[in-house]
């Protein structure tokens, strides 16, 4: 598998991710909370299996927070955010947060 294509694969991880951790925080139902809790360890499993295979520079990088954010306006128009209230303003920071977090 290509570089750019696991940039990719990475970058729609990290989005799930980042939506989970989301949900996690502002979430109405605390009955989820577990569940919220496993799916951010899943995603963070699934992303080992790729970050090993390429050394990543910084225009790597940005490349997958460029891919992170197009996944996060995906995964904001699924149904799990719709009684979510949270400041929009914590995306992108939190995106940032969870790649330096995995790769560094």
């Amino acid at each position: 598998m290509g570089k750019n294509r696991v940039i990719k694969i990475i970058g729609r991880i990290v989005a799930r991710l980042v939506a989970h951790k989301i949900l996690e925080k502002y979430t109405n139902r605390k009955e989820s909370l577990n569940h919220l809790r496993g799916e951010v360890d899943n995603y963070r499993n699934n992303l080992s299996k790729f970050i090993h295979e390429f050394n990543w520079n910084a225009d790597d990088l940005l490349e997958i927070k460029e891919e992170s954010s197009k996944g996060m306006i995906l995964e904001l128009k699924k149904p799990h955010f719709d009684d979510v209230k949270f400041p929009i303003e914590i995306v992108d920071p939190l995106i940032e947060e969870t790649i330096k977090e995995i790769l560094g």
